[in-house]
């Protein structure tokens, strides 16, 4: 076997326990993390349905410019088949096979490995202080957090943002352009699509030299960012008759209250699994 992937294995099983060992006492009281990315609030209970979307819209809906309609239902339904069949069952079983512990560790680390895009889309904003402390919660976390396992940084008072290189460009006044759905990462625009090409160059797991540890790190942060959604997935399946429409809404809405820093850590009513 490779020596590198053996080496990978001991490693992950180390941090496992590291993970399990420190986290153990306060099991208990453990929610699943919420999403990010394109899910970085809360999901909402599996109860909630199109009475929450109306009230969570509030008195104006963002409108979407959608030209490309019929190809992107198209991808859609691609998505909803590729998620019900391998995406969403691969999710629950990492659900049902880890205990809760380690899969919070796991989220912290993703969380950890995404602030670098935090950090430059502050800076970007001009949010300076911001900027400055999203890269001592980094190097924090990285250190002493053990590479991002406990979120070390926000017991220090450093606190946990969620922003990205879409959000600073639609701050600078960029419009969002036509409404996109991408394959397997979901519900998108043209200003965020351009946008997730500076978030992968500004993750660091995207350098790791050794391609079999890079794509299985990239494996598991998708099946991380699946396993935080399935909450807000079983929403999406039973509050609307015509889903499209209603992720399309929910989306255009969302990423407009992030970039106008409105509705931190409200829920979003619904959710694909590629957002």
């Amino acid at each position: 076997m490779n020596n590198k992937i053996v080496a990978l294995t001991l490693t992950g099983s180390l941090c496992a326990t590291l993970a399990g060992a420190a986290l153990a006492a306060d099991a208990g009281s453990y929610e699943r993390p919420v999403a990010v990315a394109a899910a970085d609030t809360a999901a909402p209970a599996a109860s909630t349905g199109d009475d929450d979307f109306a009230e969570w819209e509030q008195d104006t809906t963002v409108e979407v410019s959608d030209p490309l309609e019929t190809v992107n239902r198209g991808v859609f339904w691609f998505n909803e088949q590729a998620d019900r069949f391998v995406i969403k069952p691969v999710a629950k079983g990492y659900d049902w096979l880890l205990p809760k512990p380690v899969k919070r560790g796991v989220s912290n680390v993703f969380d950890n490995l995404f602030t670098p895009v935090v950090a430059v889309s502050d800076l970007l904003q001009g949010n300076f202080q911001e900027s400055a402390e999203d890269v001592g919660r980094f190097v924090v976390n990285s250190t002493v957090g053990v590479v991002g396992i406990f979120d070390v940084a926000t017991g220090w008072g450093l606190e946990k943002r969620r922003e990205d290189i879409g959000q600073a460009f639609g701050a600078w006044g960029i419009g969002s352009g036509p409404y996109l759905v991408l394959p397997i990462l979901g519900p998108s625009n043209v200003r965020d699509g351009v946008g997730l090409v500076g978030n992968y160059f500004l993750s660091p797991q995207n350098y790791i030299e050794d391609d079999e540890t890079r794509w299985g790190v990239v494996l598991l942060g998708g099946i991380d960012t699946r396993y935080r959604l399935l909450d807000a997935s079983a929403v999406l399946e039973q509050a609307a008759l015509d889903r499209y429409a209603f992720v399309r809404s929910s989306y255009a809405q969302h990423r407009q209250n992030l970039i106008e820093n409105k509705d931190a850590g409200k829920a979003v009513p619904a959710a694909s699994f590629g957002q």
